[in-house]
């Protein structure tokens, strides 16, 4: 009877110690699934994504019209994205734009109406209440070469110029809507690679140097190095049921040259959409650039000069919007 009681003990504590390590075992399992779960769940919603592109087209046909004119076809597309991440106090935002717009006219050659590269990257660690330390990138240059519409002249290309911001400062952005960013320390480099716009000091760049004869010294320099203030402002709203308005102004202070005259690179978006696929579009650019030269009037005659002055650009276009 003895060994009875003994051998039902001891076949008892191995069954409670095997469904013991059982259950170990399902609950290692379960935790582990759970953890796959939410690592994947989580970071499926860290970023957030999206974008959209345009194509507005316009087209002018005449056919033996009186009053005179030209037939004519214009196209710009534009394609806006992002990718934003958001952990914590972590938060990294991405954007580019892209533009692209051509004007055919009867008896002369396409001209551009858009050109445009864009690249933007912000990071930022919240400080508390909406602020966050922040460190901020942006490149800014264009597709092809652009000449002065009255002269053929080339006066732009790729990487003539090419725009690099660096910037470290404060972020402020209390919702999706909103934000503003502001650095006391910032690199400007502007990039000149066409050599023959560099020599002739093109977009503040030092210019090439020639001796009595005409001669070139030496070559033009092929970027500028300014150090200064920048402030970048976004603000987006929903005015109405299918209007939205967006507006992004930059401005920089170069400590090195003329503090006082502030650059400005100030930009409106106005979306008047009318169904899924289509929408009308109402866009401002204006551009102050303290090292960009322009071609002038001189007050009343046919003669020019080159001197600093004011860029804006304004564009009303109906066309086809596809939601990334």
């Amino acid at each position: 009877m003895k060994k009875t009681i003994i051998s039902m003990a001891v076949l008892l504590a191995v069954s409670n110690v095997a469904s013991a390590q059982e259950d170990k075992a399902q609950r290692d399992a379960a935790v582990a699934v759970m953890q796959a779960k939410t690592e994947a769940d989580t970071t499926g919603k860290l970023w957030k994504t999206g974008g959209t592109f345009q194509l507005n087209m316009s087209q002018v046909s005449l056919t033996n019209w009186s009053a005179g004119g030209y037939s004519s076809v214009s196209g710009i597309g534009q394609f806006n994205g992002f990718a934003n991440r958001k952990k914590g106090r972590h938060a990294w935002d991405n954007s580019i734009a892209l533009a692209y717009g051509l004007l055919a006219q009867d008896g002369s050659d396409a001209v551009k109406t858009d050109d445009r590269i864009e690249l933007n990257t912000k990071y930022g660690y919240e400080l508390k209440n909406a602020w966050y330390l922040a460190a901020l990138a942006q490149f800014k240059t264009q597709f092809t070469e652009g000449v002065d519409a009255k002269t053929g002249t080339r006066i732009s290309d790729f990487m003539a110029p090419g725009y690099l911001i660096l910037g470290l400062g404060i972020d402020y952005k209390p919702s999706d809507n909103f934000s503003a960013f502001i650095s006391p320390a910032t690199a400007k480099f502007t990039f000149v690679q066409d050599q023959d716009l560099a020599d002739v000091g093109a977009f503040g760049v030092d210019p090439a140097t020639y001796d009595d004869l005409g001669v070139k010294l030496t070559n033009g320099e092929n970027s500028l190095f300014e150090f200064g203030g920048y402030v970048k402002l976004m603000y987006t709203q929903d005015i109405a049921k299918n209007i939205n308005f967006l507006t992004r102004a930059d401005f920089f202070s170069n400590y090195l040259n003329n503090p006082q005259n502030i650059d400005v690179n100030w930009e409106t978006l106005f979306t008047f959409k009318v169904n899924e696929w289509f929408a009308a579009t109402l866009s401002t650019l204006l551009i102050y650039d303290d090292d960009t030269q322009i071609m002038k009037p001189w007050e009343d005659t046919p003669l020019q000069y080159v001197g600093k002055g004011t860029q804006f650009k304004e564009t009303i276009g109906l066309g086809i919007t596809l939601k990334l």
